[in-house]
């Protein structure tokens, strides 16, 4: 009988700590005496039916990539929870590879995939999410962040401090923008500790106050 795997994936966008969770997963689980799969490239392979794309983890080589930013593995945005063939093809792709446990590494979108795909696999597949996005914008309990965020937000006061000099010394004002589409975390994290100014959050508009160009601008000249 065919040994089964875990395999392990990652999806989203880049994020400090990725490596940490594949070299600590790889390493558990080899301990415990599973075969080990890196599924490149994220769900983009195995949802089109191509499990090629495969890297055997070994405690050799995955004992050291906590030092290493990026994601040993690779990593991408497709998204097989958009059409139920994909979220098909990818439980098959993996059943193909004799995987019949698989961590996920990724923040929500990665997160509803592999949610929709447990289902699919209906209790052949049993999957684990790892929460990574330097956005804090799933829902943990209170007091945890994901992984990423807090060095994202450290990395970013410290840019922003640098700034304020630069403005200080040519009297001049600088507008930051950081990622987090609807999410405040990442801004108001590092707004706070850098001391700005003014920080400028979504939560603090809605359908019936929108943040307008003008708006904007009226609450920059203000600040000014």
């Amino acid at each position: 009988m065919t040994q089964k795997k875990l395999g392990i994936l990652v999806g989203g966008g880049p994020a400090p700590g990725i490596n940490s969770v594949i070299g600590a997963a790889t390493i558990r689980s080899l301990i415990q005496g599973k075969e080990v799969l890196g599924i490149l490239d994220g769900f983009k392979w195995i949802m089109r039916g191509d499990i090629s794309h495969v890297k055997e983890l070994t405690i050799q080589n995955v004992s050291r990539i906590h030092f290493r930013g990026g994601s040993y593995i690779g990593i991408s945005r497709d998204n097989p929870a958009k059409r139920p063939k994909d979220l098909e093809t990818s439980v098959t792709s993996l059943l193909r590879l004799n995987i019949d446990q698989l961590i996920t590494i990724g923040g929500d979108d990665t997160a509803y995939s592999a949610l929709k795909l447990e289902k699919m696999a209906n209790g052949r597949i049993q999957v684990v999410h790892v929460p990574k996005t330097i956005d804090n914008d799933l829902d943990l309990p209170h007091g945890i962040n994901t992984f990423g965020f807090q060095t994202a937000r450290h990395l970013g006061v410290e840019i922003v401090k640098n700034l304020m000099v630069d403005a200080q010394t040519t009297s001049r004002w600088y507008f930051v923008v950081t990622m987090g589409r609807k999410a405040r975390h990442l801004g108001l994290g590092i707004g706070k500790a850098a001391g700005a100014t003014v920080t400028i959050i979504p939560e603090g508009f809605n359908e019936s106050n929108p943040l307008t160009m003008k708006k904007l601008v009226d609450i920059l000249v203000g600040a000014i």
